[in-house]
């Protein structure tokens, strides 16, 4: 859950912690410069007051709080300016300006993952994925098609992949696996009940887990490894069409592939080639940009 959320949300403040969310509500923008002392004084209180309601929603004092809460609210005013996520288009639009607004929400999508990406999360994640014998992919919706494409490039470079959206099986997985394998677990929401099942499992066997899910402070995020968040702006159900998670889903996966790839590039490359020359021989084009070379 996002920290404007919880500051919304008020669940079991105090009369004075609701002024200060409040507070904190209407002022995001200039508390950079402000002190649990002024912001305490701004609603008649102590400052040990602002520190402790921190603490209540999962901080360990002011300054981390504030170091966050500035972090979300720069993400969240960012990217989507023409578009609005959950609505990209009208029910009046034909069918180019309804391309034309779908290509500013692709921009902005990708545009919006690329802001949340931290390079050291990545190479970490790079590095697991090299080493594992087996990654698995968890979800229980439409994304673990496609999560299909990423096996597809994975078992290309000798990469074991293996999908699972029944969430039962998915939990026996993580109860015989052992930690030579890895797990990566896509939710929206960060708090799908059966995946999270099959976190506790995974978190209680000591075996790597990666999350894909979205900004914020969800359950899934907690018990992770490590986490790679996705496009945050729809709503889970209110929305046209999921486009945001969905293509922050493929775009992530891409980034993964092309990371693992690169960490041999020259011999994953030659591997793809023979192998898929191999299988696909009697596939021919006449097409000159189609053509593979004669080599």
């Amino acid at each position: 859950m996002l920290i404007q959320e919880k500051l919304k949300e008020k669940q079991d403040f105090s009369d004075v912690e609701i002024l200060i969310a409040d507070y904190l509500l209407d002022n995001k923008e200039n508390i950079a410069e402000q002190s649990a002392r002024f912001i305490a004084s701004q609603v008649y209180t102590a400052p040990s007051t602002v520190v402790r309601l921190c603490q209540k929603i999962g901080y360990q004092g002011f300054n981390d709080f504030k170091k966050a809460y500035l972090e979300e609210t720069a993400y969240l005013q960012s990217h989507f300016n023409e578009v609005n996520p959950n609505y990209p288009f009208n029910y009046h639009d034909q069918g180019k300006e309804i391309a034309y607004k779908i290509k500013h929400l692709y921009n902005d999508v990708l545009g919006d993952v690329a802001t949340l990406l931290d390079k050291d999360v990545i190479a970490k994640i790079t590095k697991i994925l090299n080493a594992a014998k087996n990654i698995y992919i968890c979800s229980s919706g439409v994304q673990a098609d496609i999560a299909k494409t990423f096996k597809d490039k994975m078992l290309r470079i000798g990469k074991n992949v293996i999908v699972e959206s029944k969430m039962d099986q998915a939990y026996y997985l993580a109860s015989f696996s052992s930690n030579e394998n890895v797990f990566l677990m896509i939710s929206y929401s960060g708090e799908t009940e059966v995946l999270l099942r099959v976190a506790h499992k995974l978190k209680e066997r000591k075996i790597p887990f990666i999350a894909l899910t979205s900004y914020g402070d969800s359950t899934l995020h907690k018990l992770a490894n490590e986490t790679v968040y996705v496009c945050t702006r729809e709503k889970l159900n209110e929305n046209l069409g999921d486009f945001g998670m969905n293509l922050s889903v493929l775009y992530i996966l891409d980034i993964l592939y092309a990371t693992v790839f690169n960490e041999n590039y020259k011999q994953n490359f030659e591997n793809k080639v023979i192998i898929s020359h191999e299988f696909q021989i009697n596939r021919n084009t006449q097409n000159p940009i189609l053509k593979d070379s004669d080599k």
